[in-house]
């Protein structure tokens, strides 16, 4: 997560972030009280800012950068899904880091943690389709995965086409945050510890805390209902 001063007007962070909460501009330019026009202006300048070529790919590399919270996308709870693996240990951890250190832009674990990585058996996804999300969630480009991967653009983007089509999502940056919430990805395959803690500092301890709490309610849910392990 960046800690330099963001890049981004007011304006251009507000309609990014009801953007990535899956609004089309019509109803950004409505909920705002802006023409379409001013929308789509504002998330081209956002896009420049950026190095995204979408408007679904800014929000995503908006959120990456630290241009808009994730909490300012998603609720506390459906985050809590998100980073569900981390498990409410982590997420105290990290919270009780936060509050010693207000300064959190170089924030690091002193000590190592091992992230468990269980991506549920029969993932509907294919391994290519599983490295490229990853790579797309560090906010690389499709020509930067291409590169990485050493393949052409256009094979990168019939993976993220098949993706999307299993996932059910409409862009690149949907699939990823999907198959996170699927568990057919896990956030620990794709950042370090310490990269974790970048991006979930800037949530503040109060809202890392309610998430473990989140956390611990649905493991003890999950625990006494039948059948449950």
């Amino acid at each position: 997560m960046k800690t330099k001063s963001t890049i981004l007007t007011r304006e251009e962070g507000g309609v990014l972030i009801l953007s990535a909460r899956r609004l089309t501009n019509e109803e950004i330019a409505e909920r705002l009280g802006i023409s379409i026009i001013k929308v789509k202006t504002l998330i081209h300048q956002a896009c420049l800012k950026l190095g995204a070529h979408t408007r679904h790919d800014t929000a995503l590399f908006a959120v990456i950068q630290g241009e808009i919270r994730l909490d300012e996308v998603y609720p506390l709870d459906e985050l809590a899904e998100y980073f569900a693996e981390l498990g409410p240990h982590m997420l105290r951890r990290i919270a009780q880091l936060v509050r010693q250190s207000p300064e959190h832009g170089l924030l690091q674990m002193k000590d190592e943690l091992t992230l468990t990585i269980n991506t549920k058996q029969g993932t509907i996804l294919s391994k290519r389709e599983r490295d490229v999300l990853s790579l797309v969630g560090r906010g690389l480009t499709n020509k930067e995965i291409a590169d990485r991967l050493y393949l052409s653009s256009s094979s990168i983007r019939n993976i993220l086409n098949k993706a999307c089509t299993k996932l059910g999502a409409r862009a690149r940056g949907d699939a990823f945050m999907l198959a996170l919430k699927q568990r057919e990805m896990n956030i620990g395959e794709i950042l370090s510890p310490n990269e974790l803690v970048q991006v979930l500092a800037p949530l503040g301890a109060e809202s890392l805390e309610t998430m473990a709490e989140l956390l611990s309610q649905k493991l003890e849910q999950d625990r006494i209902r039948p059948g449950g392990q």
